[in-house]
């Protein structure tokens, strides 16, 4: 194939996206319109993929949750994998020969430095021609071409848990090139463009090559192209997540009032699905899991659990970390009352309602990293009360960095 007939092709696929974006294009078509090979959305534990022929089918602890990743539907549903023998594995073998894509929404329930092993996101794994994207102890996202050769992008570890990022890693072997998207943004590339040609079979939350790898949390719609998706087509794709007319769900209105204005959407659920929530309690979520986050900072890099005022003013840590700080002071939230308790590495926040019929919600960390988060529906809650499992929050947090 010549160079202007190739550019001609790429060029077209990225019109395409580009065009049904400006359509105001829902994902999905976003995603199918750039042609991947296969495209497993993740509604159930089995079933088709969106592009070609290929089928799917859960192994272990996986099962099907909501809500998933905001990508604008109501009750999207996720695969939530247990981190214990759980994993996704497709009939979707190769396909793929001097250029490839990965794209997959994740959304953490622990760090894998907490459980000591690494969480493999999605890839064909081959001893010696690997193509596999995973995060590894240290919580690196690494993208493996081939043997040994790998792209790395480290996330700040306060902002992977019980949040939904979507990543997409792409190579050229012809360019030898190799970029990771992080949330439609390239965030690392190099010149390590690895072999040509993989022939694995495509899975998802573990590699069927190399054991152990078990993802722990939330993956929703994974994509794999035979070719190295454009930035602009990439930047498309996650605009599209972008919500137009109705809520995307249960719980996922626009969280803002005149004191605290943000866009952000708030999803959570407990045991029994979705939870859900009313704006003022979507407003008492953010400001808690604001906290939480500057909180795993503090117990990172400070070594200790940051107080009240601490929250307020951020600073630097000893090691000489910036902290980050809240943007609002939550104390003058008419709706709630805010409390935080720390000892050590261990804190506590409370939201207690001020107003009948608002939701209470209490955060408890021991130390980095591990939460528990429950609610009351009596407006006082603690440690004993219904625990909230997946958490989602999309847009203008009220974290200043």
């Amino acid at each position: 194939m010549s160079m202007n007939r190739q550019w001609s092709r790429v060029a077209f696929a990225g019109l395409l996206c580009v065009a049904a974006h400006a359509a105001g294009a829902d994902f999905v078509t976003a995603v199918v319109s750039t042609r991947p090979v296969a495209y497993y959305r993740l509604e159930s534990t089995e079933g088709s993929s969106q592009s070609g022929t290929t089928q799917f089918s859960s192994m272990g602890g996986v099962t099907s949750a909501a809500p998933g990743a905001p990508v604008g539907f109501a009750n999207n549903r996720y695969a939530k994998l247990d981190g214990h023998d759980g994993y996704i594995v497709t009939t979707q073998a190769g396909g793929v020969g001097a250029a490839a894509s990965i794209m997959a929404w994740v959304n953490l329930a622990t760090l894998p430095s907490a459980e000591s092993h690494f969480f493999y996101v999605a890839g064909e794994s081959q001893n010696g021609n690997d193509l596999d994207m995973q995060f590894e102890t240290d919580n690196a996202l690494r993208f493996y071409t081939a043997s040994g050769g790998h792209l790395t992008y480290a996330p700040r570890p306060a902002t992977l848990l019980n949040q939904w990022h979507m990543i997409v890693a792409t190579v050229d072997t012809v360019s030898q090139t190799r970029v990771i998207y992080w949330d439609g943004k390239p965030v690392a590339t190099d010149k390590g463009g690895g072999r040509a040609e993989k022939t694995g079979t495509f899975s998802i939350g573990a590699s069927t090559i190399f054991g152990g790898r078990f993802f722990k949390g939330g993956i929703d719609e994974v994509g794999l192209w035979n070719r190295a998706l454009q930035a602009s087509e990439v930047a498309a794709i996650y605009a599209a997540t972008k919500p137009t007319g109705a809520s995307a769900g249960a719980g996922a209105s626009a969280a803002s009032n005149g004191l605290f204005p943000t866009d952000a959407k708030v999803e959570v659920e407990d045991s029994d699905g979705p939870v859900r929530l009313k704006r003022e309690e979507q407003i008492a979520l953010l400001f808690l899991t604001t906290i939480q986050q500057i909180q795993s900072d503090c117990q990172y890099h400070a070594k200790r659990a940051c107080s009240f005022d601490q929250l307020l003013t951020g600073g630097s840590a000893a090691d000489g970390a910036h902290l980050d700080r809240l943007k609002f002071d939550p104390r003058t939230d008419p709706n709630y009352t805010y409390t935080v308790a720390a000892n050590g590495l261990a804190w506590e926040a409370r939201a207690t309602a001020k107003k009948p019929g608002l939701l209470g919600f209490y955060f408890f960390s021991r130390s980095f990293p591990q939460v528990t988060v429950t609610y009351n529906p009596a407006g006082t809650a603690g440690v004993i009360d219904k625990e909230l499992g997946t958490r989602s929050v999309e847009g203008n947090s009220f974290q200043v960095h």
